[in-house]
């Protein structure tokens, strides 16, 4: 299967998107640092959404190593996809374990389908694409997008303050009583 050296061009975008992205996080991530640190649920969606700009860039670099197997090539990328969904799930489970306040000042960042669609169309790209058939890599294009849309959605949720229904009673108080 030459279909690799087809993708290259593909490879090397959503590559570079995927670090500028990741950059963007990082700055949405330090301007509300103080914010973000105190917050069990907000540190596990930026780590959600590292994630999601991450897995496009190990599918990258699988897609631009050279000479590999059909196998190989699938094997990656099933890897990629197995191991974004078991972090995935990890977060999934620090978000449940929050109390109900905090569950509702995240709840912006709750993107499931995304997350398990991203993860399902990797695994089912390699797998197809283990078999010796190039078409599965077709499947890469639209979990790249969500990844790519759901993790820019965060990034921007990052950098505005939350509002004020998804704030802790106790601070919806404080700045009642304040105005």
């Amino acid at each position: 299967m030459n279909a690799p050296i087809d993708w290259q061009d593909f490879a090397e975008m959503t590559g570079a998107a995927s670090g500028a992205l990741t950059g963007l996080l990082f700055v949405a991530v330090s301007l509300n640092a103080t914010r973000i640190a105190g917050h069990r649920g907000l540190r596990a969606s930026a780590a959600q959404t590292l994630v999601m700009f991450l897995v496009p860039l190990a599918m990258a670099m699988a897609l631009l190593s050279p000479g590999q197997a059909d196998w190989a090539l699938g094997g990656e990328l099933i890897a990629a996809g197995v191991i974004a969904g078991i972090i995935l799930v990890n977060i999934a489970t620090i978000k449940r374990a929050l109390g109900d306040d905090d569950r509702r000042l995240i709840s912006i960042f709750n993107r499931k389908t995304a997350s398990l669609s991203v993860t399902l169309m990797f695994v089912a790209s390699g797998s197809v694409v283990a078999c010796g058939v190039a078409d599965g890599l077709y499947l890469l294009l639209p979990a790249s997008l969500v990844a790519f849309v759901t993790g820019v959605l965060n990034a921007w949720y990052f950098l505005l303050p939350p509002p004020p229904e998804a704030r802790p009673a106790r601070k919806r108080e404080e700045e009642e009583a304040r105005d």
